[in-house]
């Protein structure tokens, strides 16, 4: 209570002060007049102040920091391995249709008494597995001899096959081959008398059935990359003819190679063969033996490659010199520029003969009194190869070589009817060749060819039956998608064949030269798709109805016509 009354009074003598002092104020002043402008719009300006920018000062480069290490410390768990149930996939892929038809054939008919049938087969389906088969058969029953068309007939049949079974590497194959040929000795035989009291119509036509077999069985690498490639087969062939003459043969031809880096590679090639002859007058033995090491290095645009080739052969006749022969071989080839590609080479090699080989070259071959390898001692030829643009493309080439027993084909003096060989014991061969390949595009292509020999001999009076220039062109016309036409073109001259008329001599006997007449043949092709398995095909050989002789007193037949059809199946 006495707070409040404190409080209270307080309060009253603070009130009565104010009053106090306030009048004493006014009493000593009194009232003033006083004006107060209030300005709405004034704007209030300051002085302009100028504001310098200075640069930032370069911070302080921070230092490269020290090698650091985090230890890592092993931990384990000990977690077990899941378990993980494999499942077939379900899903359903469909294969892509491709027009693929594995079966050919083909059937026609043509003149001169002569039925056409070819026909092949192929797997499409199997990886593992792959063959091939193949059936060809064409004769002709009348021939070029005009009084006796039919007595100078021939027949020409053949039967392959191919298998091929492929592993992870490598890929073993086989095939077969027999081939049968029948020809007649229609030539004239100016030696032939009717013996007397014979009733004899005409010349005597002489058949002569010719049967080829080939076995082979062998394996090759598939990774054509790798570092080491290797490919071998054993060979088992055969022949027989009509008479007297049987041949077996046996070998084997192999080639590794070692590819250490992309620019250097090694070859090592082997083949040995042993070959029976059996003939009118002699009965042989033959060996053949070949080792061919090389080696082939890329330096830049120079690709080089040298080797040697070692021979040894043994043909169990006296003309035969038995022995090792040795033969350099150095190749190298220059890429000049993009477009044009130099080439030059050395070497040497021993050509491997047979019976079956010569009656490959004349059918017309009767008994021989020997049987010789040909032996090349020195080759050297160069070349150029190049693009003239990008649908011309050009090739040319020179060559001469050194061989012995260079065989050549001579009609017999006791039939001749029959060709017999004869060898030059050192001939000098020169030969030129050049080719073009011309590609407008799908509609037009052209392949020209030109080869030029020259023969220098020792014991030859000529190269008999052997040219001496030849031209080849091809061409090839597509105006639509269904149909093709081919036109070529093969010329042949120079030929030169041994006569029978005794020439005057003094020291060394010389025969008869008889120039054949150069041969000309045109061929005209044409085949028409009626649809996409459907053809229509029609041939034409020796349009100019050239009378052609590639062996005397064989002419061969005039105009040619064939036509037939070919479905895929």
């Amino acid at each position: 209570m006495r707070s409040i009354y404190s409080l209270f009074l307080f309060l009253v003598l603070f009130c009565g002060s104010l009053s106090f002092s306030a009048a004493q104020t006014l009493a000593r002043g009194g009232l003033q007049d006083q004006v107060f402008v209030i300005q709405k719009d004034r704007e209030i300006r300051l002085p302009k102040q100028i504001r310098s920018f200075e640069k930032m000062p370069a911070l302080p480069q921070p230092k490269a920091l020290g090698s650091l290490s985090f230890p890592v410390m092993p931990f384990f768990l000990s977690v077990p391995a899941s378990q993980i149930q494999a499942e077939p996939a379900t899903k359903e892929w469909d294969v892509p249709k491709l027009d693929l038809y594995p079966g050919w054939v083909r059937v026609g008919y043509g003149n001169f008494l002569s039925p056409l049938i070819e026909g092949r087969h192929l797997s499409t389906q199997s990886a593992d597995w792959q063959y091939a088969t193949k059936f060809h058969h064409q004769s002709f029953g009348k021939g070029p001899v005009s009084w006796m068309e039919e007595e100078s007939k021939e027949s020409h049949t053949e039967l392959a096959g191919d298998v091929s079974y492929f592993l992870d590497e490598s890929e073993l194959y086989s095939s077969l081959e027999v081939k049968r040929d029948a020809y007649t000795y229609y030539g004239q035989d100016l030696g032939f008398t009717i013996p007397p009291n014979v009733d004899f119509a005409g010349p005597y036509f002489d058949p002569n059935k010719q049967v080829k077999g080939n076995l082979k069985l062998g394996i090759r690498d598939l990774d054509k990359v790798g570092r080491i490639g290797y490919t071998g087969e054993v060979v088992l062939a055969g022949f027989r003819d009509s008479y007297a003459v049987r041949e077996q043969e046996l070998g084997f031809e192999g080639e590794g190679e070692f590819r250490p880096s992309k620019d250097a590679m090694a070859t090592l090639g082997l083949s040995y063969f042993t070959t029976a002859t059996e003939d009118l007058r002699y009965d042989l033995n033959r060996n053949y033996f070949s080792l061919r090491p090389e080696g082939q290095y890329t330096f830049g645009d120079f690709d080089f490659t040298a080797g040697v080739i070692l021979v040894s052969e043994n043909d169990s006749v006296a003309e035969s010199k038995p022995g090792i022969r040795l033969f350099p071989v150095l190749k190298t080839t220059y890429q000049v520029s993009e477009k044009l590609q130099v080439n030059a080479a050395i070497s040497g090699d021993v050509q491997r003969n047979t019976y079956r080989s010569f009656v490959q070259e004349n059918p017309f071959l009767g008994p021989s009194d020997q049987l010789l390898n040909t032996v090349t001692s020195f080759e050297f030829a160069a070349g150029v190869e190049g693009l003239a643009s990008d649908k011309l493309l050009y090739r040319a080439g020179l060559a001469i070589r050194q061989q012995s027993n260079l065989h050549f084909f001579v009609n017999s003096f006791a039939d001749t009817a029959r060709f017999e060989l004869v060898y030059d014991q050192q001939a000098t061969v020169l030969q030129f060749n050049s080719a073009l390949e011309f590609k407008l595009s799908e509609l037009y292509s052209l392949q020209t060819g030109v080869d030029l020999f020259h023969y220098s001999l020792t014991t030859q009076q000529a190269a008999w039956h052997r040219p001496s220039w030849m031209l080849s062109m091809n061409q090839q016309l597509t105006p639509g998608e269904k149909i093709r036409i081919q036109a070529n073109l093969n010329l042949m001259g120079g030929l030169k064949a041994r006569g029978f008329e005794p020439q005057e001599t003094i020291s060394t006997p010389k025969f008869q030269e008889v120039i054949l007449n150069p041969i000309l043949d045109l061929q005209l092709k044409i085949n028409y798709a009626v649809n996409p398995r459907l053809f229509i095909f029609a041939e034409g050989n020796n349009l100019l109805n050239r009378n052609n002789t590639r062996w005397m007193n064989y002419p061969v037949r005039g105009i040619q016509g064939l036509a037939g059809l070919s479905l895929k199946f």
